[in-house]
């Protein structure tokens, strides 16, 4: 996968257009994307473990759509662990199910249909899901944070081997490990929780998995 987008990203009147400190780009100055949506559609990609790296605008295709040639280029190109390649388009809702868009996306989705490339389109209804957006906002920032002493974690899961909220946790293990050690395991998800149905406090109950 290539490191550079299709085609520039600029300041509009119309885009809202946001700098994201992708870790998964291979960017140092992290990404530009167009919409605040976009942007946080990129906490998906982040923390989603089968997703090896990501680019936004990664390509522009030219193809026919019902007789007309057109030129589109997709929000995103993810690769996968396993090597696979998704195109992904960010869009509201109420655009994304519109004639013209579902027309250009069929059209698009059989254009590009391969064994090893597929096509989605997301939108506010899979992206803003909370609380998992929120959890995904709160701990980014410990993902970041370069990978722990692995012998430490290994030794932290044996001597505690039993869901507990995260506060007793931060208690069995004071002295042992820190709490940025302990929430970059949740980060990393050997530590686990409920992502989807509870928002991450200190009463929330956690186990590791490792």
């Amino acid at each position: 996968m290539t490191n550079t987008p299709a085609r520039t990203i600029k300041r509009s009147s119309i885009k809202n257009i946001v700098r994201f400190p992708a870790i998964k780009s291979q960017s140092r100055e992290g990404i530009l994307v167009e919409s605040i949506l976009e942007s946080k559609y990129c906490y998906h990609l982040e923390f989603n473990r089968n997703v090896k790296s990501y680019l936004p605008q990664p390509e522009t295709f030219s193809f026919n759509v019902n007789g007309k040639q057109k030129k589109y280029t997709p929000d995103f190109l993810e690769s996968e662990q396993s090597g696979h390649l998704t195109y992904i388009e960010v869009k509201p809702a109420k655009k994304s199910k519109s004639e013209h868009y579902q027309e250009l996306f069929s059209a698009f989705d059989s254009y590009i249909s391969t064994t090893n490339v597929s096509f989605k389109v997301v939108d506010e209804t899979e992206i803003l899901k909370e609380p998992l957006l929120t959890n995904y906002r709160l701990l980014f920032q410990y993902l970041k944070s370069p990978a722990d002493d692995n012998k430490k974690l290994r030794d932290c899961a044996s001597l505690i081997k039993t869901k507990m909220p995260l506060k007793n946790l931060f208690q069995q293990l004071e002295g042992i490990a820190s709490k940025r050690e302990v929430y970059s395991w949740l980060a990393q998800q050997v530590l686990v929780f409920d992502w989807s149905s509870e928002r991450l406090t200190n009463q929330t109950e956690v186990l590791f998995d490792i």
